[in-house]
C-alpha cells in the first residue's frame, strides 16, 4: 500500500501533511504536539495530561464544551490522548465541515489562555484527580505500571512517573504552572497537523493558512537532555500487597526506543509468546496446563527507551512462582534456539495483516503520518513500516532475545493479596 501525501511548513513552524483519499466523504483532522509526561519534571508531573482536559474547556472564541457539541452536531467524532512523548487531538467529520474543524483546533492553539481561568482549572483538576482515584488508586492492580516505572527508571529520569501524574503534584499545581506549560509547548513550531480524507488540497492549504498562520511560534522549545543507558544493569524486584484476590506478575524488559532495529523482532517476539491461541504462552499456560486465567505480552514504545511486558494472573490455588518459572522456561527457549521458520512466518503475517487492516481508516492514516513525522521527522516511513517487519528473521529474533530477554535486564513487580491480620 502506497500512501501518497504532500507536506510543507508554515512560516510559524507548523508542519502540515495533506493526504487525500476520496472514497468516503469524510476528513480526519489530526494534530500532534511534541509534549508529554517526558517533558515534565519531578514535583511538576501530570501537566501534559491535565492540559488534554483543559483543551476542551473553551478558548477565546469558543465557549466551554462547544468544541464537542459542534463536532458531534454534524455527526463527527473527536477526542484527545496523552502519552509519554506526545499529546494529540483529532476529529473525523463530514468533508464539508473541514473549515469548522480547522477553526476549532486553531482557536485553542492560539487563543486558549485568554479563556483559561481559576474556575476552569480547578474543575478539571478535580476531574483528573478523580480519574486517578478511580482508574489507578482504587482499581485492583491499578498502580502496577506506576510502580513498575518507578522501579525501572531513576527518580529524575523522564519516564519514572505515570502520565497522569502524582496526586501530590496535582494538588500542588497552580493556574500559573499550567499557563506556563501551555505557553512553552502548545506552539505551532512544536506541532504538526495532518489532514486525511476527502478534501481539495488547494482549498485546504488556504484554510490552514487562514486559521493557523497568524499564531506566533514559541522562541525555544526546551529539549529533554537525559537518555537511558542502564540496559542489563541487574534485575529490579518489588512485591506489593494490595486489595486483590489473586496475585499477578508483571515483568518488563528494557528495549531501545521506538524505531530502533531491535524493536521489530521484539514486536514479533510478543506475537510468538502471546499472539493468539496458537502462541507459545497461551497454548502452554492457558490451554494445556490451565494455570493462568489471563496472560499478555506487548511493547510500550517510547522515543528514548521502550519496555517489553509479560503479565500473567495465576488461577486460584496456583502459585505465582510456578507461573513465573513456566514463562522463564519459554523465554529461555527463545534465547537458546532459533524460532522455526513456519512459526515466525505465521506471526509476521498476523502482524502485517493487522497493520494493513488498520490503514484502511483515514483517521488511522492521519495518526500514523503524524506519528512517523513526530518521532522520526519522516512521514514517508509509513510506507516502509511493513518492510521492517518483513526483514525480521530467525537470527534477529534470537539475537534480540539473547540481548534483552534476560533476568539482569528485567523489572519484576508482583502484586499479592494483603496479609490477613
Amino acid at each position: 500500500m502506497d500512501i501518497k501525501f504532500q507536506e510543507y511548513d508554515l512560516e510559524n513552524g507548523l508542519h502540515v501533511i495533506l493526504h487525500q483519499e476520496s472514497q468516503t466523504p469524510i476528513v480526519s483532522i489530526n494534530l500532534w504536539y511534541r509534549v508529554g509526561s517526558r517533558n515534565e519534571r519531578p514535583g511538576k508531573t501530570g501537566f501534559a495530561h491535565l492540559f488534554e482536559h483543559m483543551m476542551f474547556q473553551g478558548s477565546q472564541h469558543i465557549p466551554p464544551e462547544m468544541h464537542f457539541r459542534l463536532i458531534q452536531s454534524v455527526g463527527g467524532t473527536l477526542n484527545g490522548s496523552t502519552f509519554f512523548d506526545r499529546t494529540n487531538y483529532y476529529e473525523t467529520l463530514p468533508s464539508h465541515y473541514l473549515e469548522m474543524g480547522l477553526w476549532l483546533e486553531s482557536d485553542r492553539m492560539g487563543y486558549l489562555l485568554p479563556a483559561l481561568n481559576e474556575q476552569k482549572f480547578q474543575t478539571q483538576l478535580e476531574v483528573v484527580k478523580n480519574e486517578r482515584r478511580q482508574r489507578y488508586e482504587n482499581q485492583p492492580y491499578g498502580l502496577w505500571l506506576e510502580k513498575l516505572l518507578e522501579l525501572a527508571f531513576e527518580p529524575d529520569y523522564p519516564y519514572h512517573w505515570p502520565v497522569i501524574g502524582y496526586m501530590e503534584d496535582l494538588e500542588n499545581a497552580t493556574l500559573e504552572d499550567i499557563k506556563e506549560f501551555f505557553r512553552t509547548y502548545y506552539a505551532p513550531n512544536n506541532a504538526s497537523l495532518v489532514l486525511s480524507g476527502d478534501f481539495d488540497a488547494e482549498q485546504a492549504k488556504e484554510l490552514v493558512e487562514l486559521y493557523f498562520a497568524p499564531i506566533p511560534p514559541y522562541g525555544q522549545i526546551p529539549e529533554v537532555q537525559k537518555h537511558f543507558e542502564q540496559y542489563n544493569a541487574g534485575e529490579k524486584t518489588a512485591v506489593i500487597e494490595d486489595n486483590v484476590h489473586l496475585p499477578r506478575m508483571h515483568w518488563a524488559y528494557h528495549l531501545p526506543g521506538i524505531g530502533a532495529d531491535e524493536i521489530y523482532p521484539a514486536d514479533i517476539i510478543t506475537g510468538i509468546l502471546n499472539g493468539g491461541k496458537s502462541s507459545r504462552l497461551y497454548r502452554k499456560l492457558v490451554y494445556q496446563k490451565q494455570i493462568v486465567q489471563d496472560i499478555q505480552s506487548f511493547i510500550l514504545p517510547m522515543t528514548d527507551t521502550s519496555l517489553l511486558f509479560v503479565i500473567a494472573t495465576p488461577r486460584p490455588d496456583v502459585k505465582v512462582e510456578q507461573v513465573q518459572q513456566e514463562i522463564e522456561d519459554e523465554l529461555n527457549k527463545l534465547q537458546q534456539d532459533k524460532v522455526p521458520y513456519s512459526e515466525l512466518d505465521r506471526v509476521k503475517n498476523q502482524v502485517i495483516a493487522q497493520k494493513i487492516r488498520d490503514l484502511q481508516s483515514v483517521s488511522v492514516r492521519a495518526d500514523m503520518l503524524n506519528m512517523f513525522h513526530t518521532y522520526f521527522g519522516e512521514a514517508e516511513r509509513i510506507n516502509r513500516d511493513i518492510d521492517f517487519y518483513l526483514q525480521v528473521n530467525e537470527d534477529s529474533v534470537l539475537q534480540t532475545a539473547q540481548k534483552y530477554l534476560n533476568r539482569k535486564n528485567r523489572v519484576n513487580v508482583t502484586f499479592v493479596p494483603k496479609s490477613k491480620s
